[in-house]
This record gives structure tokens, sequence and C-alpha cells, in this order.
């Protein structure tokens, strides 16, 4: 309740399986812009291979939209960036208003 209150968002990763917090930020605002520069920061460690990038969102399609957007003025033309509404499943755990970024390094065509 008292996060709530202080519009506490917190930013979570999913590494080996697990979901770990990565910070606490205050304002939908301020959280969607630092998932913005984390994204990005991921897309950019990547490689020369590129990537695809999935914006997920539940109940939210606008404030995701222009995420979308951003995204797109700030990653190369060759990136692809999805809009992609999250299933019932994981509506149940995280709810409502949740916004979620993937970003998928694509396999190196040498290596295939």
């Amino acid at each position: 309740m008292l996060g709530s209150a202080l519009a506490i968002k917190p930013l979570l990763a999913l590494a080996d399986g697990h979901i770990e917090p990565i910070e606490k930020v205050r304002t939908a605002a301020r959280a969607l812009s630092r998932l913005e520069e984390l994204a990005l920061k991921a897309a950019g460690a990547a490689g020369e291979s590129g990537v695809d990038i999935a914006v997920h969102h539940l109940d939210s399609p606008t404030r995701a939209s222009d995420l979308v957007d951003r995204l797109l003025t700030r990653v190369p033309s060759s990136t692809t960036v999805l809009l992609v509404e999250l299933g019932a499943v994981v509506g149940a755990h995280v709810g409502p208003g949740t916004i979620a970024v993937s970003v998928s390094p694509r396999p190196d065509p040498g290596r295939l």
C-alpha cells in the first residue's frame, strides 16, 4: 500500500529462469523512461547480428505504443519492434497496466 501511495514501480528482469529486481523507480513515466534505456542498452550489447524487440502490455496499449515509437526512433532501421499484448496467465500474476520489453539477439548467420 505504501508503494502505491509513493507511486513506486519495480523494474524486474528475467535472469537464468528467475525474476530478479533491478531497481525501483518513482512514477510510471520515469519507469517507462528507464525501461527504454535498459532496452537500448541490451540492444546495443547484442552485437552485429542485430536484435528483435517486443514491447508487451496488459491493458495499456497507448503507453506501450508510445514506448514502441520512442524505441523505433533510437534503434537501427533493421531492428524489428513489435507491440504485443500479454496473455491471461501472465496477466493473472502481474496485473493491468504492466509494460514489459524483451530484447532477443538474432542468431549470427555464420554460426548456423
